[in-house]
């Protein structure tokens, strides 16, 4: 038996999905949570912590990721959402989504994709997984034409680190650091700190 949890401010669409579930017969799931904001799992028990959460993003955001996670440390979500703008996506990866499905997908994938994420994989509906690959191929490309030492230095600053910091991590002098800073936006036609991050998250 998979336990499944649904948070969702839309309650029709929490009852369709719970129905179908329900008759997967292929599959045995138990719906154990059934919410429509992030505020209600104060009152549900840990012990009834799903293995899979469907998670609607409307409300928000990727913020509530953590917060399910801090409350139910053992559970996998898959954002199943409307939402499929590249920022939206992206953010919900980073902060621990193990799934992305838009609502358009049919039952039977929804379900395959609940016992895939379960069995420990991960599901994307395929226009997201475009975003993710992108992201994935655009980073690779940035970091290629970087030295070892660059890369440290991008990472530094991506973690919030100040020069001095990097500096210090890494065994070098501050004017070494704003060195190597200089030379990777050549490299990557950029001008700022700021634009350095944004191509990492774009």
């Amino acid at each position: 038996m998979i336990k499944v949890g649904l948070i969702d401010l839309n309650l029709q669409c929490r009852s369709r999905i719970k129905s179908l579930l329900e008759l997967q017969h292929n599959q045995h799931f138990r719906v154990t949570l059934d919410v429509g904001t992030t505020d209600e799992l104060k009152t549900v028990k840990p012990a009834l912590g799903p293995d899979v959460i469907l998670l609607d993003i409307s409300c928000g955001g990727a913020a509530v990721i953590p917060y399910i996670y801090a409350r139910f440390p053992q559970t996998h979500i898959i954002v199943y959402s409307d939402i499929k703008d590249q920022e939206s996506v992206l953010e919900c990866v980073r902060v621990g989504a193990m799934g992305y499905l838009l609502k358009e997908t049919s039952i039977a994938d929804v379900a395959a994709s609940i016992v895939v994420t379960y069995e420990g994989g991960s599901v994307f509906s395929p226009s997201v997984s475009r975003l993710v690959v992108k992201q994935i191929q655009q980073s690779l490309d940035y970091q290629a034409n970087l030295s070892r030492r660059e890369r440290q230095i991008v990472d530094g600053l991506r973690n919030g680190l100040s020069y001095k910091l990097i500096g210090y991590k890494y065994g070098i002098s501050l004017d070494t650091v704003r060195q190597y800073i200089k030379r990777t936006y050549k490299k990557l036609n950029i001008n700022s700190k700021g634009e350095l991050l944004a191509h990492y998250r774009s």
